[in-house]
Parts: C-alpha cells; structure tokens; sequence
C-alpha cells in the first residue's frame, strides 16, 4: 500500500495519491495534475478514480484534468447537481487494488460533504480517513460559505458528522483532511505533519464543546472571505476548463513596456527587492503569495505579465496563478528587471523602515501613517500602538481611509503581505510609502511595545 500527500503551496491544500498493486485513487487533486501522474507512472499505477471531499472554494479542482489523462472515473457528494463526474453516496465501497475505501457522508462545512475510510488488504478495521474540510488538525471547517442564512443548520450537521461519523472511528485512525496551516477555509489549523482521530480527540478545541457552544462559536466565527471564491465555486461545480498550458512568451523591455497599457504586471520578487527598483504600476506578489492574494486584487479579464528574479520561476509562477484560474499570462520580462534598467526604462521606488529605525522615529513623534495590512484576528493579538487596521485585500476599496499627504508604512508578520500593500499605495499615486522590514516578527524580537485589542 502506498499513500503520498501532494501540498499545493501558497493554498495550504493538501490532495492525496493512494495506490496498491496497479491501481491508485486521488483525493482533491489540485488543477496541475503532472504529480499525480508522475507517481503514477513511478509506481506503475492506474488511476481508477478521483474522489472529490466537497466543492471547493480556494481553487480550481483537477478531477476533469485527470479523467481526461487517464480515463478515471470522478465521484463526489450526490448532494448537489455537479456538471461532471459520478454521485457517491453513504455507506458506498470502492476496491482499488486490495484496498477498501468506504464513503461516509459528513455534512457540515457544505451540504454535500463526503468523507472517504480507508481499510488495509484484508482487515475490517479503519485505517486512515480522508475527511476534506470536515476535520483539520486543530481545527474544524467553516460553516459559513453557503451564506448566513444556512450557518447555524450546517454547524449542527458539522457537529454530528464529527461526533456521529468520524470520532467513532477509532482513536487509531490517521487522519488525512484537505487543508494544513495556512489555508483560507480554516481558522487555526495547527502545523502539523500528521495526526489521528485520538489525538485530534484530546487536543482539538472544537471537539470539547458541547453541540450548543459548538453552534455559538462557528455562529460567532469572523473568516477572511476572498472575492474568487465565488468563481471557484461556479467552475468546480460545472467542471473546470481542461488546462491549454501555451508556452508563456519571453519579452524584452520594449516589448513588456508597448503592453503595459493593457495588462497587469505582478512582480514576484522579495519586497526588498520590489523596494529598490520596480516597474510603475505593478503589484508585488511574492512567490508562494500567488495563489492566495492574486484573486483579491487581480481582474480575470486581464493579461498578465510576470517580473521574477532575473526571468527564473516562471513555470511555477504559472501553476501557482492556474490553480485560481488566472489562464492568461501574457509573458514575462526576460532578464529581469535588471534588463529593464539596462534599458534605460524608468524605476519606480519604495521605502524600507527597520524597526529600530521606526522606533527611534516613532519616539521623536515625527509625523507617518501606519497601516496594518493583516487580518483583523492577527492584528487583534498584538499590534504597533496607534496602527490602523485595513486588511491587505480589501486596501483598494479603502484607500479614502489612508492619507495621501503623510508618510505610510505598511506592516504585516514578516513585510511579505505589506509589501504587496505598499505596491498597491504606489500604484494609486502614494508618494511616500515605506514597508516594515521584518514585520510585527521583527518588532517583537526587539522588544518593542505592543497593544492587543479583545475581540
């Protein structure tokens, strides 16, 4: 038997391949499906089937990819009219290879939530469960993505899925869910490797309240909301388009610089970097912040053109943007920026504060702007006295709130999420922006004060 989990980084998702003797089954595969393939073909498998926990809301599924390579067949919840694939329902058993997978319906996070146990070859005891955003380590999953109206209702079938369906499991049980540290659909979701029902049992907070303080706290639950969720919605509903991966076109600077007025440029190299030199106008997303901050602020109807680190991570820029659905990368700029530079085309700077150095200043009571790009939970838990709170996604639709006429320096955990903030001051006409090197991590080190807020 072999199990390996695929991490789609940026997204936090986890998917499964899992395979016996010649045949294999995939749980949640992202939309770039070359690993499941190359596992396959390594391990001499056949992919029979894709099994789907819910539709998803943080990216693009890879089930119709995946029929399409090879001949899978694709099953999900059979409560909902999917525009692809196969209904599973309750108690159902599927035989791949010597392995017994058993689906058991978990409503909660989404009405039509599956859970999928697996049995080794020749015992009927459990041996790992893949419970999508039923169960996380730490955690359990959001009950609020099918509107407020319906809240309440999914939060108690949550609560008995968890202790009606998967707790009785048995404490041995591995757990497998769709989603680690990190991810959008969870609040806090602990870093862990691995975990099992018993240990989940004993340490999860979410699993020692009682159904009705169960109810209240995912009632009460406040969780970021990204606007391509909808859209993620829609197509992992109907079926993703199959993926047309073109060759994404390499273009000097005069090239990028003739179609700047009708793309977008996203700027994936470190803030600092961003900091010293950058192309007017772009945003900067840094690498592994692809996947989940391009739906915030990027239009689906746009070209894209990519900066990187001297024209390098091109391909992973891409299957980063794909797994949202952002298709249409014009090109990038060949050599880098240093190759912009070289051709005597402008660059645009922004600021870089230390902490010691926004301190000294602070103390002296010069005159700036600070602004907290985090989300309100983190910022809630200990921030720079006298900072304004303004999530690094909602920025554009609250830029009335930042004065244009003072210095502004951004700050988030570490200067990553900041510094795609001070990317977006600079587009909109700010002069004077400045990121926090760093972020609240360095601040803290050094001992700085901080005040927390009670929400």
């Amino acid at each position: 038997m072999f199990i390996r989990k695929i991490v789609s980084e940026g997204l936090a998702h986890n998917s499964y391949i899992v395979g016996d003797g010649d045949e294999a089954f995939v749980v949640d595969p992202r939309r770039d499906v070359d690993p499941y393939i190359e596992v396959a073909d390594d391990e001499c498998f056949k992919i029979r089937f894709v099994f789907e926990t819910h539709r998803n809301e943080d990216y693009l599924i890879g089930s119709r990819e995946l029929e399409n390579l090879t001949g899978c067949k694709i099953m999900h919840g059979s409560h909902l009219d999917f525009g692809y694939g196969e209904p599973a329902r309750d108690g159902n058993v599927f035989k791949i290879g010597r392995l017994i997978l058993r689906v058991l319906e978990t409503p909660g996070h989404s009405p039509e939530s599956l859970s999928f146990v697996l049995y080794s070859p020749g015992k009927n005891i459990p041996l790992a469960v893949f419970t999508g955003d039923a169960l996380f380590y730490g955690d359990v999953g959001r009950t609020d993505l099918r509107g407020e109206e319906n809240r309440v209702e999914l939060a108690s079938s949550l609560y008995d899925s968890l202790h009606g369906k998967l707790l009785p499991l048995g404490d041995h049980v591995v757990l497998y869910p769709a989603h680690g540290s990190g991810s959008a659909c969870g609040g806090n979701i602990a870093d862990l490797e691995i975990s099992t029902i018993g240990y989940e049992r004993a340490t999860n907070p979410m699993l020692e309240l009682s159904k009705e303080e169960f109810i209240e706290r995912k009632a009460m639950e406040t969780l970021m909301m990204p606007p391509y969720f909808e859209r993620m919605r829609e197509q992992n509903q109907k079926g993703p388009e199959i993926l047309n991966m073109k060759r994404i076109k390499p273009m000097d600077a005069t090239m990028v610089e003739d179609a700047i007025p009708h793309c977008v440029i996203i700027d994936t190299r470190s803030p600092l970097s961003f900091a010293g030199g950058h192309i007017s106008g772009s945003y900067n997303i840094w690498m592994n912040g692809l996947s989940r901050f391009a739906g915030w602020i990027i239009e689906y109807d746009k070209d894209i053109l990519l900066v990187t680190e001297d024209g390098e991570n091109i391909e992973t820029a891409r299957r980063y943007l794909t797994r949202i659905g952002f298709d249409s990368i014009l090109g990038y700029l060949c050599g880098g920026i240093e190759d912009w530079q070289n051709s005597g085309f402008p660059l645009e700077q922004s600021g870089i504060h230390t902490t010691s150095g926004l301190y000294e200043s602070l103390k002296e009571k010069n005159d700036v702007f600070l602004l907290d790009v985090r989300e309100r939970r983190e910022y809630a838990q200990g921030h720079i006295p006298g900072t304004v709170n303004i999530y690094v996604g909602d920025l554009e639709k609250r830029l009335e709130e930042v004065p244009s006429d003072m210095p502004v320096v951004a700050v988030c955990t570490t200067g990553n999420r900041s510094g795609l903030g001070a990317s977006i001051l600079k587009r909109h006409g700010y002069r004077e922006v400045h990121n926090l090197a760093g972020g609240m991590t360095a601040w803290k080190e050094k001992g700085f004060p901080t005040t927390n807020l009670f929400i």
